[in-house]
């Protein structure tokens, strides 16, 4: 006689109620999925949700750590991919698996993007691998810098929030479906990154030093 393993069957419906919360988001994109509402769409007791999600936001936050950590993961096998001696190639490969990974967690980009859902930045757990990223940024516009590849006198603070300014908004893009009818054509992703590339060497080029 089998019997089931009550802390297999928890994760089970943990990963479920994460799944089907995703959906609801995509269905109702203005209104935040509850742990009632993932209840009735999984078709159990109130209570078998809120065992494992201490509230609704908790069930938000799940589905999104999830994304992030991929997140975290996909933008550092990109970064140490690139010959390091070559951070600006490093920048863009790092754009580039932000784009790819926006394109493949919509709903979870949603839920980020809308603070009336789910406010990523007072969330600790979520913050964390925002503030990661955005570090990650940092050091290698910092180290293009030091190796004369930016105007010694750049803002290296307000570079990084003007790409990671226009790559959201990229990303938002593509999200929404906006790009069926803009200039990024049939293949929004590899446009988007086109641009994000374009946009960085830009940068790098105007911020050199004129020659004496």
């Amino acid at each position: 006689m089998s019997h089931s393993n009550p802390d297999i069957e928890a994760l089970r419906t943990h990963e479920r109620a994460v799944h089907v919360t995703l959906s609801l988001v995509e269905e109702s994109q203005s209104r935040a999925p509850t742990r009632d509402s993932v209840a009735d769409a999984l078709g159990v007791e109130t209570d078998v949700i809120t065992r494992l999600f201490a509230d609704d936001r908790a069930l938000l936050t799940a589905a999104v750590e999830q994304a992030l950590i991929i997140l975290m993961d996909t933008c550092t096998k990109a970064v140490v991919r690139v010959d390091p001696r070559n951070p600006m190639a490093q920048f863009i490969a790092l754009g580039d698996a932000y784009l790819d990974w926006a394109d493949r967690h919509r709903a979870q980009f949603r839920l980020m993007s809308d603070q009336r859902l789910l406010e990523v930045m007072n969330i600790p757990n979520l913050r964390r691998y925002v503030v990661s990223v955005t570090d990650l940024m940092t050091r290698m516009l910092t180290r293009a810098k030091s190796e004369g590849l930016l105007h010694p006198k750049e803002d290296i603070a307000v570079l990084v929030l003007s790409a990671r300014s226009y790559a959201y908004g990229l990303a938002r893009m593509i999200v929404e479906d906006q790009t069926r009818d803009s200039m990024l054509g049939e293949d929004p992703v590899g446009t988007a990154k086109m641009l994000t590339r374009d946009f960085i060497l830009r940068v790098a080029r105007s911020s050199q030093p004129l020659p004496a």
